[in-house]
This record gives C-alpha cells, sequence and structure tokens, in this order.
C-alpha cells in the first residue's frame, strides 16, 4: 500500500516516553511551493511561542533536486511542528522539505518527506537518537502496517539508521554532527530517493 506523505506532527521524543501525533495522509501530494530549498522565504527564522525557530537554511544541507525534482521547502508543516510544545525542549530550530515524483502507472511513485532538526547544546546522546528514531518510526509506520524491521547502513560515507513499515515506506535517519542536525525522512519508490538525498547531505 503506497502511503503519498507522512507530514509527521510532534515526532520528536519527549522523555521517557515519546507520544507522537502524525497527521493522516493526504489523498494526494501537497501542491509544490514556488519556493527552492535554498532560496526566498525559505532562508530566513522565525522563532514561534515555544522558542523553536523555523528556519529554512537549514534545508541547506539537502541536495538541490533529486532525478530533477525540485526539493521544496514546507514550512508551513514546519510551523506546525514549532509549535508542538513537548520538542521545545530538545531543539531549537527545525525545517521541512518535499520531493514528489510524478504518479506511477504501476507500483510506488517516488517520493521523499525530509525533516532538518537543530538540536539545542547537550541534547544529542546515543539514549536520546535512539528514542527520536523509535517516535519517528512509530507515527510513520502506524499508517503503514507498523514497523517490521530496522537496520544500518553507510551511506554515502554516512552511518544511517533505516526503519522499514509493512507495505514498503522506510524511514532514514542521519546525525550531522558538525552542526548537530538530525535529518530524518521518509520515503518510497523504485528510485531510491531518501537514499540519494542522504547521498548528497553536505555539513
Amino acid at each position: 500500500m503506497f502511503v503519498a506523505a507522512f507530514l509527521v506532527l510532534g515526532c520528536i521524543p519527549p522523555r521517557p516516553s515519546p507520544s507522537p501525533a502524525p497527521t493522516e495522509p493526504p489523498a494526494t501530494a501537497p501542491p509544490s511551493p514556488t519556493t527552492s530549498a535554498t532560496e526566498g522565504p525559505s532562508s530566513s527564522a522565525a522563532t514561534g511561542a515555544n522558542g523553536v525557530a523555523v528556519d529554512g537554511s537549514l534545508l541547506d544541507v539537502l541536495p538541490s533536486d533529486i532525478a530533477g525534482v525540485p526539493v521544496q521547502p514546507d514550512l508551513e508543516t514546519a510551523a506546525d511542528i514549532a509549535r508542538e510544545g513537548s520538542i521545545a525542549p530538545f531543539v531549537s530550530a527545525l525545517a521541512l522539505a518535499t520531493v514528489f515524483g510524478p504518479p506511477a502507472t504501476d507500483g510506488q511513485p517516488d517520493y521523499v518527506v525530509v525533516t532538518v532538526a537543530k538540536l539545542r547544546p547537550g541534547t544529542f546522546s546515543d539514549t536520546f537518537f535512539r528514542g527520536w528514531r523509535d517516535t519517528f518510526d512509530a507515527a510513520v509506520c502506524q499508517q503503514a502496517g507498523g514497523v517490521t524491521g530496522n537496520a544500518e547502513s553507510d551511506i554515502g560515507g554516512r552511518h544511517t539508521y533505516i526503519g522499514t513499515c509493512s507495505g514498503g515506506v522506510h524511514t532514514y535517519h542521519v546525525h550531522l554532527g558538525t552542526r548537530d542536525l538530525i535529518v530524518s525522512m521518509q520515503g518510497a519508490g523504485p528510485g531510491g530517493w531518501p537514499e540519494r538525498v542522504v547521498q548528497g547531505l553536505t555539513e
């Protein structure tokens, strides 16, 4: 079963037991914003009431396109996540981007939804990162039949944690230590777009 997108709200694990609240997947992919991931309003930052900024400049670590399809910022959804009070102790800023391929005549079309979160100083640890991944994966996979597996792999020289949902949706998580960013994504399709995002990450 293909799920077009899971725009997960509140996917950051609170202490000690996370309880994410994902949105329902839209019937079709949302319309693409007119700005690219590195231009226009996406480069600005606005701090919400909870002290979590929506900072489009965080998307600079992503490739500009996947297979010729532009990476598009989704600052509106990022603002929804920033308003989730449980993330404020852990995250100082975040941004979200999407890449949707053309509809497939058979099988799953390619897509990837990417969340980039800037952690507050002293937040990151192996335990925190494991809780983050488990929470994110559970939120995504509960709408795709549940989590069926976990794996680790080096992709483009970066250690990557991969979750698998029933139905073919996968999650990916990378910690960029130089800037203390967590890049988490969900995606599906034959083109391996999440892997291409990981391969194109920069710090």
